[in-house]
């Protein structure tokens, strides 16, 4: 029956393990942090390296993606906000949770607490609990120390060779004995290794005679390390029970905790074994003195506990590490100091201020530097270290026109010639003048001036004092930058600097050279007057010199050039460049035409292009003409101010004064407009009045044989309309549905294919209207809407004509 039962709960066991190995979440990533925790804790995944948590979790049945998502979920939990999440509501965290080691999860440290705070300081020695990098675990690849103490759960491998091999792996069970195969128990709990090993060896004797007589030997090692619980309570950031390795330390516990919290103790650290007090571990010491002696190392149920500070001060100012410093009742100014690396550079030793509370008010003590070593402090004092002030006991400063300029002490180099040697001045130094800017004692300022010739020639020098500044000049920098001008018929017209001896031949050369229509017989060059100290004034504004440079013998070609000259290279009188026409439409030979002279008219164009094709229509020819040409900016700004002016005198808003510019400018000379001709006319009569002469950017457009008229504007129906002989402009209009409502009939005009214009003309009431020819457009303008007069000029209106009408009855009635 017993049998029957222990088969039915083994079957039991392993269908519930099934059950819940097929019931695993799907996806992980939808589970909370408490959840996740629940899970490790329930397969116990809580503390395992990742090949051991790994190798755990398939046992449990887990697949690898959510192996996978799991391990993703741990690298961003924060196990120290397990109880926070609700954990602790009614459950206690399992010992896996409680003793994980802090190199196995994230937590956020003492140092990032004080980091969340407004505080600018941060306690002395924090930072070490801040590298997540830093782990402190004990290194285990290393000998058993002779003190180690041999406890539960340690792993000892017993190696006996000789006559007789053989090694065994035991395991100090919970009573402090390793069970030996054949031989039985052996108490080593509490036993070093040393002591261990010979109570083994001795042990072993009975069934290894050998040993006795030396032909087998025993070798024992630790093989495996025990795991030990240690409490942190008091003022540590993350308090609570912690698992970790026998070879533990005091620096191990805590920084698996956290460290100290923000009014934790680092100088009085206690570690309690069994209700005693074994060990006081002060931060400081193992921080700046590298002292272990008190880093002990931990055992089983020890607990170490942080006391709150008792003496904290500020250390600031010019010092090599600002920060809160823990004092101890012995310590004094010095050492704090001490411990923050000693003075910075840039400090003022002399005396240190220290900003203390008092018993009502706060106080200031000054201390000077020689009482350091006796000055005690005060929990809340600030000690402040001041720098340097930024003057300097023996210095004075030269710069300009030097070579070596810049700081120099007053105490090797005390007069100004040494400085003068030292400095070097540069050779386009102005030796005439210098100046010393100096402080009087009353710190107003004044300046000294000397001869640069004279303090290096050693006629004169002048002692130094602290802080004064020696400053030189350059000629080219105390006078008005010289430069010459040249501009013309050159390739690269502009302004050049000057140099002494530079003649018009070589400003030529540094403009680029001569155009190619530059005359070389009449070049002016323009002198500024320049006389020194003149007392009348002159009617003149500079000297005129005109020079021929056309021959390589004249005098002229040495003329040498002075500051601010300007020369000009004017453009030969016979020297002309083509002038360029245009031909286009019904033309034999149309294309572009270069003008013999300025004497060659729209008939010799014609005949020079072959003349008109059969179906040339020359009386719609029409000229296109540049409407300005070859203006400057001058007079592109003429030209807009007009067009503003008619503008507004029209009551067109231009929006602004027209000023020329280059777009302007561009735009004036780009622009063109036709010009009517009857080139019938200058056809049949070549040399007329009518024949032009051609500019340059002239465009004859000849078209075809029009054989249509168009109507425009204010008719009913405009079109277009087959032209025939004797055709009149009534004609058209009847073609195109007679004149609209609101037609100006008077103001109807025509434009003819050559581009004149012709308006209808009135006498008395007889209207004449334009000729119409073929191509003719005919343009008939809308009248201008009437406005309706408003009651009050209504009313003006009518008092006028009643006035009016009562002194004409008035006039009648007095010539009865």
């Amino acid at each position: 029956m017993k049998r029957f039962l222990l088969c039915l709960m083994l079957l039991l066991g392993a269908f519930q393990y099934r059950v819940v190995a097929q019931n695993l979440p799907i996806n992980i990533e939808t589970l909370t942090d408490q959840q996740i925790m629940g899970l490790m804790t329930q397969y116990q995944l809580v503390g395992l390296s990742e090949l051991e948590l790994e190798m755990k979790a398939r046992e449990k049945g887990l697949s690898m993606d959510q192996i996978n998502q799991l391990k993703k979920r741990m690298a961003l939990m924060d196990f120290s906000t397990v109880k926070e999440m609700g954990m602790g509501a009614g459950k206690s965290l399992s010992n896996e949770e409680n003793f994980m080691p802090r190199n196995r999860i994230k937590t956020r440290s003492v140092a990032s607490y004080y980091r969340d705070t407004t505080q600018k300081y941060f306690p002395f020695g924090y930072e070490i609990f801040e590298n997540e990098e830093l782990s402190f675990e004990p290194n285990i690849n290393i000998a058993t120390p002779q003190n180690y103490i041999i406890g539960a759960n340690d792993q000892l491998s017993i190696d006996v060779f000789g006559i007789s091999d053989n090694t065994k792996k035991l395991t100090v069970s919970a009573d402090g004995v390793i069970r030996y195969p054949n031989y039985g128990p052996i108490k080593v709990a509490g036993l070093n290794i040393e002591d261990a090993k010979a109570k083994i060896k001795a042990s072993l004797t009975k069934i290894y005679p050998g040993i006795a007589s030396g032909s087998v030997n025993v070798q024992v090692a630790l093989t495996k390390l025990r795991s030990i619980r240690v409490t942190l309570i008091g003022e540590v950031y993350r308090p609570g029970n912690f698992e970790l390795s026998s070879l533990s330390t005091i620096m191990n516990a805590l920084y698996a905790s956290g460290g100290p919290n923000k009014i934790g103790s680092f100088r009085d650290i206690e570690l309690v074994r069994n209700g005693k007090t074994v060990a006081h571990f002060d931060l400081y010491n193992f921080l700046l003195k590298s002292d272990l002696t008190k880093n002990l190392l931990l055992a089983d149920g020890d607990v170490i506990r942080i006391s709150p500070y008792t003496r904290r001060i500020i250390l600031t100012g010019a010092v090599k590490k600002q920060a809160l410093f823990d004092v101890k009742d012995n310590e004094t100014a010095a050492d704090i100091i001490q411990y923050a690396g000693g003075f910075a550079d840039h400090a003022l030793k002399e005396w240190i201020r220290v900003y203390r509370m008092g018993q009502r008010t706060k106080e200031i003590v000054s201390v000077p530097y020689s009482q350091l070593n006796q000055f005690k402090l005060n929990s809340g004092d600030t000690l402040v270290i001041d720098s340097l002030a930024n003057t300097y006991a023996n210095r004075v400063m030269i710069g300009g026109a030097v070579y070596y300029g810049g700081a120099y002490s007053i105490a090797q180099i005390p007069t100004l010639k040494a400085l003068l040697e030292i400095a070097k001045p540069r050779e386009d130094v102005f030796v005439e003048r210098g100046i010393i800017k100096r402080l009087k004692k009353d710190f107003t300022p004044e300046i000294i001036s000397f001869n640069v010739n004279d303090i290096v020639a050693g006629k004169n020098n002048i002692d130094l004092q602290r802080e004064d500044s020696v400053q030189l000049f350059r000629i080219n920098e105390l006078r008005e930058k010289f430069y010459v001008t040249i501009n013309g018929e050159v390739n690269k017209p502009g302004t050049i600097a000057f140099a002494e001896n530079t003649r018009v031949q070589d400003l030529v050369l540094m403009a680029g050279g001569y155009r190619d229509g530059a005359s070389l017989q009449r070049i002016e060059v323009s002198r500024r007057i320049r006389q020194q100290g003149a007392s009348k004034d002159s009617a003149l504004y500079s000297v005129i010199k005109t020079i021929d440079l056309s021959s390589a013998k004249n005098q002229d070609l040495d003329f040498v050039l002075q500051p601010f000259d300007m020369v000009s290279v004017r453009k030969s009188p016979l020297y002309k460049e083509q002038i360029n026409v245009g031909i286009e439409g019904e033309i034999v030979f149309p294309g572009n035409y270069t003008l013999s002279g300025n004497t060659e008219r729209i008939s010799d164009l014609v005949k020079r292009a072959g003349g008109l094709k059969q179906n040339g229509f020359a009386g719609g020819a029409l000229l296109i003409r540049k409407t300005y040409r070859d203006i400057s900016e001058t007079d592109a700004t003429l030209i807009s101010n007009k067009t503003n002016l008619i503008n507004r005198q029209s009551g067109i808003n231009t929006g602004s004064n027209g000023a020329a510019d280059s777009t302007a400018l561009a735009a004036a000379n780009k622009e063109q407009k036709p010009v009517g001709i009857r080139l019938d006319e200058i056809l049949a009569n070549p040399g007329s009045a009518e024949d032009l002469f051609l500019l340059e950017g002239d465009i004859l457009k000849i078209p075809r044989q029009l054989q249509t008229i168009q109507t425009f504007g204010a008719v009913n129906v405009p079109k277009q309309i087959v032209y025939y002989e004797g055709i009149r402009f009534k004609d058209a209009l009847r073609e195109s549905g007679r004149f609209s409502m609101n037609a100006s009939r008077k103001n109807s005009y025509v434009i003819y294919p050559n581009g004149q214009v012709r308006k209808t003309r009135n006498f008395l009431f007889v209207r004449f209207y334009p000729a119409i020819k073929p191509g003719t457009e005919i343009y008939v303008p809308a009248q201008k809407p009437k406005g309706k007069l408003s009651t009050g000029e209504v009313i003006g209106v009518v008092s006028s004509l009643t006035s009016l009408v009562s002194i004409l009855v008035l006039l009648i009635n007095s010539q009865k």
